[in-house]
């Protein structure tokens, strides 16, 4: 049976000799930090960059909130002046507020009114004029 063979590691004696006569000797590697430095500094960057993002986005945020809040208390006070303005022009137009103001300026009621049908333009009724002292009393 052959043995199998193995190969050896160790350097051959012949090239020790070679490297001594040459001034040459072995050194382990060195473990630099200098290789993990510029990893270093690249990984905090971008985490002080986020960080800084996120204060920032967080900074924006929160002004829009309370742009955001003051809008929506401005939108509720023009709501309800809309709705006091609206009910000022509903009371203005009712029938007894428009009877008010034009006795108010010296308007006589007709006792006796003429209506003027649109379909067909006809005159419903005998126009005559309003008399100062008519039998309608004014409205008060």
């Amino acid at each position: 049976m052959s043995t199998p063979l193995t190969r050896s590691f160790a350097p051959a004696p012949r090239r020790i000799e070679e490297a001594k006569a040459a001034g040459l000797r072995l050194v382990r590697p060195m473990r630099s930090r200098a290789k993990r430095a510029p990893f270093v500094v690249v990984v905090l960057t971008i985490l002080s960059l986020g960080l800084v993002g996120l204060i920032i986005m967080s900074t924006i945020l929160q002004a829009q909130s309370f742009e955001s809040a003051r809008l929506q208390r401005e939108a509720t006070t023009l709501h309800t002046q809309k709705q006091a303005l609206s009910r000022d022009v509903d009371r203005l137009q009712s029938p007894a507020h428009v009877a008010r103001e034009a006795v108010a300026i010296g308007m006589v009621p007709n006792a006796n009114p003429a209506f003027l049908r649109l379909a067909d333009g006809k005159v419903l009724g005998v126009p005559e004029p309003a008399k100062a002292d008519s039998n309608i009393k004014s409205v008060h």
